[in-house]
């Protein structure tokens, strides 16, 4: 299941300049965000699964983040090229776009040509699970060290999926997630982080059946509730408003924090904003 509000938020702004480089592994499109880049010494590296945005810069503003903490980061645009525009953020899908004032004729014609149905069935899970499976084996010899899995909203239900293997996955950080079934969290073997939004149609069934299936699976967990936020706090919040950045930043502390013990000062990726 799925509803707008995994399509809803703010973009990051125009003035944020992403730290990292776009490059392929396995045909695939990646933003990875270095460590070294930023000055900071590797502690390990991350595969970031994102939202229905994918290499969109407010995900590519995360990746520096998680670089800037000692994280190597790498986004995988598993939408081959066909990501959502940002731009479609602001729109509320079923209003009157006539009605908005923000989009240029441009943007409004970009968002008539969207298609909800035929986009997600041309990004259906099985699909997105094949494409990540023909890209892990190049991508983990890649990887140095210890590999953390982070994914957000339609890319949490694959971070998931790969909490399930043995060794070559250290831990596995989710918010928000979307289209998630039982399955996904039976059988899971890492360590499992999973933040929730207060307002989301999706966290009543995600609270229940987490609850119900993770003491039995011999998994470390930890299940989270953020209050006051919304789906998409966690990625796509306006971090010129004082309480949405609040929250993003804790989440971002919180998910850092299972990844490693201590706490990571806050990056200049959102002190700046």
């Amino acid at each position: 299941m799925s509803t707008c509000h995994c399509f809803s938020g703010v973009p990051a702004d125009d003035s944020y300049r992403p730290s990292g480089s776009f490059f392929e592994i396995a045909g695939l499109k990646v933003y990875k965000s270095t460590a070294e880049s930023l000055g900071t010494k590797s502690k390990g590296s991350i595969l970031f699964f994102p939202d229905g945005f994918g290499l969109a810069r407010h995900n590519q503003r995360l990746a520096d983040m998680y670089a800037e903490c000692g994280y190597d980061t790498t986004i995988l645009d598993y939408f081959e090229g066909d990501a959502l525009p940002d731009i479609f953020m602001k729109y509320l899908p079923g209003t009157d776009l006539d009605s908005y004032d923000i989009f240029t004729p441009e943007e409004k014609e970009t968002i008539r040509k969207i298609h909800m149905p035929s986009w997600l069935e041309r990004h259906a899970p099985p699909d997105i699970s094949s494409l990540i499976g023909k890209f892990l084996p190049d991508f983990l010899a890649t990887v140095p060290g210890d590999l953390h899995v982070i994914g957000h909203c339609f890319g949490g239900k694959h971070a998931l999926n790969l909490a399930k293997r043995g060794s070559d996955v250290a831990s596995v950080v989710v918010f928000h997630p979307s289209f998630l079934e039982p399955s996904d969290t039976e059988h899971l073997k890492q360590p499992v982080f999973m933040g929730l939004a207060e307002t989301d149609v999706f966290t009543p069934d995600l609270t229940s059946t987490m609850l119900s299936q993770l003491p039995s699976s011999g998994a470390r967990y930890k299940l989270l509730v953020y209050g006051g936020t919304k789906h998409g706090f966690a990625s796509r919040s306006d971090l010129g408003n004082e309480t949405e950045k609040a929250m993003f930043e804790e989440a971002f502390k919180d998910g850092l924090r299972w990844i490693e013990s201590g706490v990571c000062i806050t990056p200049t990726a959102i002190s700046n904003q």
